[in-house]
Order: C-alpha cells, then structure tokens, then sequence
C-alpha cells in the first residue's frame, strides 16, 4: 500500500564537499546504512554544475516527459517509500534552498515535501491557503 505521488527535485545542488560520498551513492546504486532508500540513487543523476536531476529508468512515469538529450524529467510519478529518509539524507549534502517535492497523483490536490537550509537541516512544508477569504 502507498500513496500515488509526483516527486521533483527543485534547485537541489549539492556542497563541494559532499561531492564525493554523493557521487558514489548515484554510481554504486548504495550508501551505508540507507537499505531502505537505494533506489532512489537509480533515478538520480548530477548534472555539471551540481544541481541533481530525475532520471527516467523505466520504473516510474513521467507526466511532462524526458528531456531527449540527457534522459533526464522534471518529475516521476510513483509510490515513493520513505521518501523523508531520502530527504533527511540529502539534508546533509544540499546547499541552501533546495527542495523535494510531491504532489498527490490521486485527485485529492496535496502537495508538501521539504526545503534544506545548506546546515544540514530541512523544513517541512505544505500546500496552504494564505491570507482571507475574498
């Protein structure tokens, strides 16, 4: 059972000097004691400037399509388990202002997900009204 979401990565570009443990996690497909979160290094790549990017592997689908170039798509749509383990990871190589996030897939309009700081800290937010009724 799970929850039909759509995942984006937003301006998520990884510190200098966590290019190397994050750069073996994308190619080794692992990184210790993260079991559970392993394939989310399959459909994630770095781009030149260090910014990650979905890659389309064949297991989810894409709703806006895959860039012909680079394989790469501005979101994937699927069930994305333990997606916040993913984010608490990715908090500790993100440069400020990143963020991960999902869409609800099943009609219902939810979308949240979570915004790093570049301290190895994130914040979660949510979709919500602002402001008053008009």
């Amino acid at each position: 059972m799970g929850y039909e979401t759509s995942l984006q990565l937003v301006n998520v570009k990884i510190k200098n000097e966590s290019m190397p443990v994050v750069t073996r996690a994308i190619k080794t497909g692992k990184c210790r004691g993260l079991g559970k979160i392993q394939y989310f290094f399959t459909v994630i790549g770095l781009d030149n400037f260090g910014f990650l990017r979905l890659l389309d592997n064949g297991s989810f689908s894409t709703p806006y399509g895959v860039n012909d170039e680079d394989g790469t798509a501005i979101a994937l749509d699927g069930k994305w388990y333990d997606v916040e383990k993913f984010a608490s990871w990715l908090k500790k190589h993100s440069e400020k202002g990143g963020r991960i996030i999902l869409h609800s897939a099943e009609g219902d309009g939810l979308a949240w997900g979570w915004e790093f700081d570049g301290k190895c800290g994130m914040n979660y937010f949510h979709l919500d009204h602002v402001g008053k009724w008009r």
